[in-house]
């Protein structure tokens, strides 16, 4: 089973200064950028695979080219996904959950996956919004943009009674949406929505909006929705088989109970779909999940035997580790969710050991744009104390004397400032025009450039960039406006800083220890108190008591250390992110463990077009075993490496057994176990012993129904695995 992650820009500074909380370069396109790939070996990256949305990447013009010019596994996109890591990409139905109809046509989309070259391309859906029967008006936000009317001014009479859906609209529409309403295609031009045109009950109101352009009513927009995504399916279906696209196609099925979902597998596969994606369960609880996952599996086991084929089945926005145990037994192949990586920034809980032990990162802030520079350089002394006691902490080392030894760094960028100023202000490096090089060329020229802005908050040093690039030596600015903003500065730092030094030496002296819970505890409580944090400090106390980052051992942890329990700015959140999602991806392999099953393949693999229609033919003992077995992926081996079931067969083979051993070993570094049919015993020991050392296991077998056994006992399956469908077959939940 694969785990997705989506991609959402999340990446962070290759070379970020966490001391003086600076990027390496000012230009984000200058940076070092690292995604969660970059930062993980092939070994040990916690996904197996992104969901790249179209929505996701339209919001950046410049993100789009760059995509669709040069695809997404090479340097120039931005992305440069490593070429062993698969790639789903789909319309991104959340994005326009509240248009009438999605603003893609099938042919657009799928030239847009080729572009991409993504691995996989998925079927235009539409989410299923509510349950049963609803009526749903939408209307075109750009209709209220020149209107005295606003959507909180529409008649109660209608916003009781309708659910309604307002939002910008395309300007302009695919070609389909002429077949369900002609009178919004040509709509560039909006006329404003008058209080005129919702006046009278709320069917004149709706007779009124029929023809509307810049409104569409449906009864039963459910049903709709439904219907929409299959037509999709079965377009998108056709156009793919006859133009020969390099990706493989997934289609989307949208649903509102079990069996509308189970309907709707049924209707997609009996076009002969072999990959399923189960959409619009992002957000439910884990037992919506299980229902829906069931009732689709077991939909598609019974395609499955029947046909003996095998299907893959995806779901979209899944992130529930009490469902592990549903979706494999339900033969899932596939998930994607980003919650793991969204939970270090949003709300509590955020620094995962697993889904029992989670603590609260601790917040050291940032100053709000609205707050006074007297205030931004309060903050962001006290921030700067509070974060060189926590590394000393961390560190094992003296608190007090990380503190002192932070103060006389202050101080002296304070102090050599005024010289400096005086000395350059008129140099050659600041009669820039543009700000943004002002401050690069001062930040790297003076010494303490970045010290200023860690100490001393961004806007002072902001605010000396701004007089530097407007000074000029031939009508200079009085140096008295930079000597007010120093001794502002000063005002903050003198006799108030060190702050706490004195306190924490005293504790240091009565214990004869150092970096103790009891000091730190003394700066956090003092600090959380300041900034209006108090609510936070009984998870704070627990998460520095258990030090659970000095308990992980990812990469991340054992770089940063406790800079990644600390909740500031991305670079610490998004690493933060990583980190939750190494830790439920060590989950997830623990309970749903990576298992490969193949077999050797022979030289009659060449005149198949298709692994499947080789391993339905030619493996027939082989495939029978091992087709519809869950959690597993299944293909054959050659000297070039694996190939999946539903791949393309190679066009030659090599007998050289010890090349079909090198792409076993390389192949499975990522895997736990692996189950090899292997009548001939081409698999060399030597494979098998450095599989063992990067544990995984290997077994081989001379009968399938051995391996299939043995495939069973290993995930703790009976032979009767799937969980039963509760909702009988043809009936509906009204």
């Amino acid at each position: 089973m694969r785990f997705y992650v989506p991609e959402w820009d999340d990446n962070v500074d290759a070379h970020y200064d966490f001391e003086h909380d600076e990027h390496s370069e000012l230009a984000k396109d200058d940076r070092q950028l690292q995604y969660i790939w970059d930062i993980f070996d092939y070994e040990t990256t916690p996904i197996d695979g992104v969901l790249i949305s179209r929505e996701q990447v339209e919001e950046s013009a410049s993100k789009f080219d760059q995509l669709t010019s040069h695809g997404v596994y090479t340097e120039q996109s931005g992305l440069n996904v490593p070429d062993w890591l698969p790639t789903i990409s789909d319309c991104g139905a959340w994005g326009y959950k509240s248009l009438p109809f999605p603003p893609y046509g099938n042919d657009e989309m799928l030239e847009f996956y080729e572009e991409l070259d993504v691995t996989v391309g998925v079927t235009i859906d539409h989410l299923v919004l509510g349950s049963g029967h609803e009526t749903r008006l939408y209307l075109d936000k750009r209709a209220f943009a020149d209107s005295l009317l606003t959507p909180s001014d529409l008649p109660e009479e209608l916003t009781g009674e309708v659910d309604l859906m307002i939002d910008e609209w395309p300007t302009e529409w695919p070609e389909y949406v002429s077949d369900y309403d002609q009178t919004i295609i040509n709509n560039s031009s909006i006329e404003p929505f008058s209080e005129a045109d919702f006046e009278g009950d709320l069917a004149t109101i709706l007779e009124r909006l029929r023809d509307d352009p810049r409104a569409v009513y449906r009864e039963d927009d459910t049903e709709f929705r439904y219907q929409l995504t299959l037509d999709n399916a079965a377009e998108m279906k056709q156009l793919y088989d006859d133009n020969g696209y390099s990706f493989r196609l997934m289609v989307a099925i949208q649903g509102w109970d079990p069996m509308s979902y189970a309907r709707a597998a049924d209707q997609v596969l009996d076009l002969g779909y072999q990959y399923v994606g189960i959409g619009g369960v992002a957000g439910s609880n884990a037992s919506r999940i299980r229902d829906i996952v069931t009732g689709v599996g077991n939909a598609v086991k019974e395609h499955e035997r029947d046909r003996k084929t095998r299907v893959d089945t995806h779901v979209f926005g899944f992130a529930k580790t009490d469902a592990f145990e549903s979706i494999g037994r339900t033969g899932m192949t596939s998930f994607d969710s980003a919650s793991m990586l969204r939970s270090a920034w949003t709300g509590g809980d955020n620094y995962h050991l697993d889904s029992d032990r989670r603590y609260d990162a601790l917040r050291v802030r940032f100053g709000s744009n609205r707050d006074s520079l007297d205030k931004r350089i309060q903050i962001a002394l006290r921030g700067q104390e509070l974060l060189h006691s926590l590394r000393a902490f961390d560190n094992g080392e003296s608190i007090s004397q990380a503190i002192h030894e932070w103060a006389a760094q202050a101080e002296q960028a304070l102090n050599e400032l005024g010289p400096y100023l005086k000395e350059h202000r008129h140099d050659e490096g600041y009669d820039r025009r543009l700000l943004r090089d002002v401050e690069d060329h001062f930040r790297d020229h003076y010494a303490h450039g970045r010290e200023l802005r860690a100490s001393f908050s961004r806007p002072l040093r902001k605010k000396i960039i701004k007089l530097l690039r407007d000074d000029d030596s031939e009508s200079p600015i009085d140096f008295n406006e930079y000597q007010s903003l120093i001794d502002t500065a000063h005002d903050h730092f003198e006799n108030s800083f060190p702050r706490m030094a004195e306190a924490i030496k005293q504790h240091e002296n009565e214990s004869d220890s150092v970096a103790t819970f009891d000091q730190i505890w003394t700066l956090v409580d003092d600090y959380a108190s300041w900034i209006g944090d108090e609510n936070l400090l009984e998870e704070y106390k627990r998460l520095l008591r258990e030090e659970p980052w000095t308990k992980c051992g990812c990469r991340i942890c054992n770089q940063h250390g406790i800079e990644v329990a600390i909740f500031r700015a991305n670079n610490r959140n998004r690493r933060r992110g990583f980190h939750n999602t190494k830790r439920f991806y060590d989950q997830f392999q623990e309970a749903l463990p990576k298992t490969l099953i193949v077999t050797p393949a022979t030289d009659k693999i060449t005149k198949h077009s298709s692994v499947e229609g080789y391993l339905l033919t030619e493996r027939t003992d082989f495939w029978s075993a091992v087709h519809d077995l869950p959690v597993a992926e299944i293909g054959t081996v050659n000297e070039t490496g694996i190939y999946e079931w539903w791949s393309d067969s190679p066009t030659s083979l090599s007998d050289a057994s010890e090349t079909v051993a090198t792409s076993v070993d390389e192949f499975c570094a990522r895997y736990q176990n692996v189950f090899v049919y292997d009548p001939k015993e081409e698999i060399q020991q030597n494979v098998v012993e450095d599989l063992e050392q990067q544990e995984c296991t290997l077994e081989s077998f001379d009968q399938a129904q051995n391996l299939r056994t043995a495939v069973l006992d290993r995930l703790e399956y009976d032979s009767k695995f799937l969980p039963e469908f509760m909702v009988q077959k043809g009936l509906m939940e009204y």
